[in-house]
């Protein structure tokens, strides 16, 4: 390489590469530096680079470095504006694409360390007209996906075989920098007629030709640069009072109206949208295009032609990322939460989602939860405002309607219904309140019921034991035993003057001796109890009390007395009869052999007088 003062460099290793890039910049800390001096160091430093970067420079990583020595050097540190007028004024001459390319990256990487120098609309003005050249070239995305498969991937170490064109990296790089000068800029009605229809239509083409691409991180750039230019259109649209015009014709923004022409032929362009803010990180920059994506969002939903644009799986995606998205935003990022919010009404009531609901309780229950508790923490008065906004569409006011009132569903208690309720009650719903309830015999009468305790306030009456009525000792409890568990019975000498009607239980032999047994009064009392006297049990058989679900013993007056009652004054449970035995299997019949003669009797006949006759011995 020969510079324009002569001096030729001869690189062979990447180790003379960059340590000729630190002897070109060293040179400025040796003496002191006049403007000439600043001028060639410059030009020194950005011809190497552009000579060896198909060599040296290929992947992102190391054009970051090589620009970082120069950014951090005393050229840009103290002299940035003269270094980047040079750099402008000899792009606008040069035809040299390799230089180009180093001084786009030149003017990138100055402007993600310093957004102020991308906000120079008189040094940018003459330089969007070669970007947009660069960004128009006819590449075959075939050709292209097979160079950024080797060497583009960010995420892929360059093998040195297929060297990316240098016309792929100039429009990839011209992608990222319109969208940067769009991003912070605000520019007017006429400069933006440089973006005519024919370009915006080249960029919805090229995210449809890049869609299959290993490396999506060019289709994601040009996604990124069509919404930033829908922001401009969208501003540059407003008239001075900041209000949009009384229904035009067509619609002042290209954006849209090339979207309305060829809607059916930009899938991909909403899917990736979509995609893109799925996968939004908490970074400024990724703000900054959550924030262009939710601008173009809006238009859409709340244009007619363009409200069904979307898939509805899409949708529901989209209200996955902004529940999620709603829930984790902090109060610093106030503003992208309020544009949330004021896409969100239209993405409920204007696309499909009106007809088809999904998520409404999780997206009522979060609005409600962004205005909720507003004496512990600040609720402003927009966030307000756009909630309310969202919970008056007629989705919420059907879903609202739908729900129970909250007194059906939490039933205030009464103190005698906690009094007489028993502990450890698994029931949902009271007993007290099922008179409210739309008639659940209905319900019941089809459901298979199991032993799960979820179930088992949902029984129907006609599997249940009949109700007993309770009695003081059943109001005795034991915190690990049973409800009747007779071992936490305190048991008294006097017996209670009434008893319940029987539970049946099952009658466990030498279990209880029961004594002094009043037999006073043969038939049934009038209150259909019997009497019961003392009531012993022994220490070394006490066992709890098991329920049966067989064999119960009706408590009636036809029984007769002499059935052994419990402690409590229950029947007890009478056993079955045991099953009659089998009858026994007459063994087969024996053969005999007389004479020679094998004989079988038959088993219906009698026996006759000549075998018994046989049988007996010939001695007798």
């Amino acid at each position: 390489m020969e510079d324009h003062l002569g001096i030729v460099y001869v690189i062979q290793t990447a180790q003379q590469f960059w340590s000729e890039l630190e002897d070109i910049l060293r040179v400025l800390n040796e003496d002191e530096p006049t403007l000439s001096l600043l001028d060639s160091t410059l030009r020194r430093f950005l011809t190497l680079c552009a000579t060896y970067h198909e060599q040296y420079l290929q992947s992102p990583l190391q054009l970051e470095h090589a620009f970082g020595l120069l950014l951090d050097s005393e050229l840009f540190q103290f002299h940035s504006e003269r270094m980047c007028e040079n750099i402008v004024e000899d792009a606008l001459k040069t035809t040299d694409p390799h230089s180009l390319f180093i001084f786009f990256n030149t003017l990138y990487f100055h402007g993600c360390r310093r957004v102020e120098a991308l906000r120079n609309q008189k040094r940018w003005h003459p330089l969007m007209p070669l970007l947009m050249d660069h960004i128009l070239v006819e590449i075959d995305p075939d050709t292209e996906d097979t160079f950024f498969g080797g060497a583009g991937n960010r995420n892929s170490v360059f093998t040195g075989n297929v060297p990316v064109p240098i016309e792929v990296k100039l429009r990839s790089l011209g992608v990222k920098l319109l969208y940067e000068v769009c991003r912070v800029q605000k520019l007017s009605v006429q400069e933006l007629r440089i973006f005519d229809d024919a370009f915006v239509d080249y960029l919805f083409d090229l995210v449809e030709q890049t869609r299959y691409m290993q490396d999506d991180a060019f289709n994601y750039s040009v996604i990124k640069l069509i919404v930033a230019l829908n922001e401009q259109f969208m501003v540059a649209g407003l008239d001075t009072d900041g209000k949009k015009p009384a229904k035009p014709e067509e619609p002042r923004n290209r954006v849209i109206r090339i979207l309305l022409r060829r809607a059916s032929m930009s899938q991909t362009f909403g899917e990736n949208m979509i995609f893109m803010l799925n996968r939004a990180k908490h970074t400024p920059e990724d703000f900054c295009m959550a924030l262009l994506i939710l601008k173009l969002l809006y238009i859409l939903f709340t244009t007619r032609e363009l409200a069904e644009y979307f898939y509805t799986n899409d949708l529901c995606v989209l209200v996955d990322v902004f529940l999620r998205e709603l829930s984790n935003l902090d109060d610093g990022n106030e503003s992208l939460r309020h544009t949330y919010l004021r896409v969100l009404h239209p993405l409920l009531t204007k696309t499909q989602l009106r007809t088809t609901p999904y998520k409404r309780p999780q997206i009522m229950a979060l609005l409600e939860s962004l205005i909720s508790h507003a004496s512990v923490r600040d609720v402003t008065v927009t966030t307000r405002r756009l909630v309310e906004r969202c919970l008056s569409g007629d989705w919420c006011v059907q879903l609202k309607a739908s729900q129970p009132p909250a007194s059906l569903v939490n039933p205030p208690s009464s103190p005698q219904s906690e009094m007489f309720s028993p502990p450890g009650n698994f029931s949902t719903v009271s007993l007290a309140t099922t008179h409210h309830l739309p008639n659940p015999t209905s319900k019941l009468r089809n459901m298979k019921f199991s032993k799960s305790v979820e179930n088992l306030g949902a029984r129907p009456e006609s599997s249940r034991p009949p109700p007993i009525p309770r009695s003081p000792l059943d109001q005795v409890r034991h915190p690990n035993a049973s409800t009747i568990s007779l071992s936490s019975v305190p048991l008294s000498s006097s017996s209670s003057k009434t008893s319940p009607p029987a539970v049946p239980q099952r009658r466990s032999s030498s279990a209880y001796v029961s004594s002094d047994i009043s037999s006073s009064g043969s038939g049934s009392s009038s209150s259909g109890s019997s009497a019961v006297g003392e009531a012993r049990l022994l220490p070394h058989l006490r066992a709890p009390v098991r329920h049966q679900t067989l064999g119960y013993v009706p408590a009636s007056s036809s029984l007769p007395r002499n059935i052994e009652d419990n402690v409590l004054g229950q029947p007890r449970l009478t056993r079955r009869p045991p099953p009659a035995p089998p009858k026994r299997r007459k063994p087969p019949a024996i053969p005999t052999i007389h004479n020679g003669v094998t004989m079988y009797p038959i088993k219906s006949s009698e026996p006759s007088p000549l075998s018994k006759s046989l049988k007996t011995p010939s001695g007798s």
